[in-house]
């Protein structure tokens, strides 16, 4: 057996901390070192974090400034011996066998990495399982950078295999983290820091196995940085856009991935507009006009309208897509008042 490190950054989450950590205790696997980053949690979070580690020695407690998630990770892998590395949410909760199927699968196989799917769990306990669109697949050398890092871009029109982008259900070799000097940049500076993680890594990585273990709970809990209205999500995404155009380009593959970031920007803007749409009450019809303008007028997304190929999306968002492009504001407000009362 082999030491594994599972990293856990914790900040202000003491209605779900207990059942995120108990979850990494109760592991079948029991070779594991738990690294739990108190983030300069406001709440009990830190102090709930100091008694696991009365409770059990397998946990190594840190407490820091609030840096933010990204870099609570980083502070993590300076601690972590373990030959594997995991990270875990504080607000998610793994299942008994999770360690212990990815482990199994990444040593029969002989690789290096092993990504599992994940169940998604909503705010009602509805769950709604992800299996690995590459289930039961090895990537090895250019495969790695070809087909699979693409796939974490987005979906393509002319391919529907997609790999959730992220980093807290896989399990990585420590030593290509650590030769590689690889590190999350601040979720402050990019709005996904899981992927340009994922570049770093994935593109240094030799092996790597897909596995069927969807034991990892992804919880939609309210007010978590995925479910707040973030005024700033556009924009934030077209930095993110321009970042991996220059990363993919740079290691070469920007033409296997180019498609799919396209086509992700303009789901996003879609996304980003029934958004505004959603909280008009909330914000101000003036300030959700300013907004969906704000999108529809964007340089870059001008750009990627202009060399995007439109023929295989489904009707909707051809409609969608023809609006934000010609700048059609009311349209884009009734239909997504339409697409909002319909429960789409």
């Amino acid at each position: 057996m082999d030491k594994i490190s599972v990293i856990v950054p914790v900040y202000n989450v003491e209605k779900y901390l207990n059942r995120c950590v108990q979850s990494i205790l109760s592991q079948t696997y029991k070779d594991l070192e738990i690294i739990l980053v108190d983030d300069g949690a406001t709440d009990r979070s830190g102090a709930m974090c100091d008694t696991y580690k009365n409770d059990d020695d397998r946990i190594i407690v840190v407490h820091k400034q609030n840096e933010g998630l990204g870099l609570a990770r980083n502070t993590g892998l300076k601690y972590a011996t373990g030959k594997y590395v995991m990270f875990v949410d504080s607000d998610d909760y793994i299942d008994s066998d999770v360690v212990a199927k990815l482990y199994d699968d990444l040593v029969s196989n002989m690789a290096d990495t092993c990504i599992g799917g994940f169940t998604r769990v909503s705010s009602s306990n509805i769950k709604e399982i992800h299996e690995n669109a590459y289930l039961g697949n090895t990537f090895e050398g250019d495969s790695i950078k070809k087909i699979l890092l693409p796939s974490m871009f987005g979906k393509s029109p002319n391919d529907d295999k997609y790999t959730e982008m992220s980093v807290w259900k896989v399990l990585f070799t420590k030593s290509i983290i650590d030769s590689n000097n690889i590190i999350f940049p601040s979720e402050r500076e990019f709005i996904s820091e899981d992927i340009i993680f994922d570049i770093d890594y994935y593109s240094k990585a030799k092996k790597i196995y897909m596995s069927s273990c969807n034991g990892y709970n992804y919880c939609d809990n309210a007010g978590t940085l995925t479910t707040r209205y973030n005024p700033d999500r556009f924009s934030q995404q077209v930095k993110l856009y321009k970042e991996l155009i220059k990363r993919t380009d740079k290691i070469g593959i920007l033409v296997f991935c180019k498609e799919r970031l396209d086509n992700t920007l303009i789901s996003i803007a879609r996304y980003s507009i029934k958004l505004e749409v959603k909280y008009r009450k909330k914000n101000g019809i003036l300030h959700e006009k300013k907004k969906i303008k704000e999108i529809c007028e964007n340089k870059v997304l001008k750009n990627v309208f202009n060399e995007f190929d439109n023929s295989q999306l489904p009707i909707g968002s051809k409609l969608i897509n023809f609006f934000i492009k010609n700048k059609m504001i009311k349209p884009l407000e009734f239909i997504m008042i339409l697409k909002s009362r319909l429960g789409v």
